[in-house]
């Protein structure tokens, strides 16, 4: 893989928060779904996963910076048995290790544990550390991360959505009700294969919430401006206001001012004890869009004998 910071656009002084900015903003540019078929596309998100699941693991980017594991996470250097002993991966000539294994696999099949040039020593056990566990360890899988775009009622009622990670695989998942902007669902085992018979890794789904024209969050409370109309203000009525779950007939009282606000109880989010918030509706008065002389003529005369303040007097 190219190197993660050239790949995201960052220096090496970024921060974290810089490196999750700026993969939100190239996963959004890049993602498969608005370049199907694009298969340099594709390749390019790829890409941009792998720098992302580096550098946001703040020991893996350690490492990195010291030069311990290479842009794909592989170590490029590993320790043998012996004090300073050791081996890198993929150098030329004999391997240390493989010649010394052969050399304790014919002490091993020449009788007791005291025969052969190293006889006292077990056929090598008494060194140590050129078992196979050694030179091929378990390693659970790494963690993937991708994002997931819902719409505020989605996200606040809980919904069932398909997700494509990294890995090309596309899973149907459960997004709770109430989840948050920049939350993340983890899928267990979703993520890449470990290696030797590990686990494999988890897959987090980070959720993004798209701006509502007409609804907004504080907690578990949901926050609505409704227009309503002079009439409506003045005589009241009975009208349709929007929720969450779909539209509901609501009160305006007589006399109702812009700023007059309702409350829908039980009308709001939901939290993961089952409990829901409120929504809140805020009246807002709307003069008519074409001006109309009648209704001009009609204040005018009436604003004559019924004059008043509606701001507060400065001393």
């Amino acid at each position: 893989m190219k190197d993660p910071y050239r790949v995201l656009g960052l220096s090496k002084s970024a921060t974290q928060d810089d490196i999750k900015t700026a993969y939100r903003k190239l996963a959004r540019q890049n993602h498969p779904d608005l370049h199907q078929g694009d298969t340099k596309a594709e390749e390019r998100f790829k890409e941009i996963q792998a720098a992302y699941q580096l550098l946001s693991d703040e020991d893996k980017r350690a490492q990195f910076d010291r030069g311990q594991i290479d842009a794909d996470g592989n170590p490029t250097f590993r320790s043998g048995g012996f004090t300073g002993g050791g081996r890198r991966r993929g150098g030329g000539g004999a391997d240390f290790h493989d010649i010394f294994k052969d050399f304790a696999n014919q002490t091993r099949g020449g009788g007791s544990r005291g025969d052969g040039p190293f006889g006292g020593f077990g056929g090598f056990g008494g060194f140590g550390g050129f078992g196979e566990d050694e030179y091929h360890p378990q390693q659970k899988g790494a963690t993937v991360n991708c994002w997931l775009e819902l719409d505020f009622a989605e996200a606040a009622r809980g919904c069932k959505k398909t997700v494509r990670l990294p890995t090309g695989k596309e899973l149907s998942v459960n997004v709770p009700a109430g989840f948050e902007d920049g939350q993340s669902l983890r899928l267990k085992g979703q993520g890449m294969p470990g290696l030797n018979g590990a686990p494999s890794g988890d897959a987090m789904v980070e959720i993004h919430i798209k701006p509502d024209p007409m609804f907004s969050r504080k907690g578990k409370d949901v926050h609505l401006d409704l227009p309503i109309s002079v009439p409506e203000a003045v005589l009241g009525a009975k009208i349709e206001a929007p929720t969450i779950d779909g539209p509901v007939h609501v009160k305006v009282p007589e006399h109702a001012n812009s700023g007059t606000t309702l409350r829908l109880r039980g009308k709001g989010i939901k939290d993961k004890d089952g409990n829901r918030g409120d929504q809140y509706v805020k009246l807002r008065v709307m003069l008519p869009e074409k001006s109309d002389k009648e209704f001009v003529d009609f204040v005018k005369e009436w604003s004559k004998k019924n004059d008043y303040s509606v701001r507060a007097k400065k001393n």
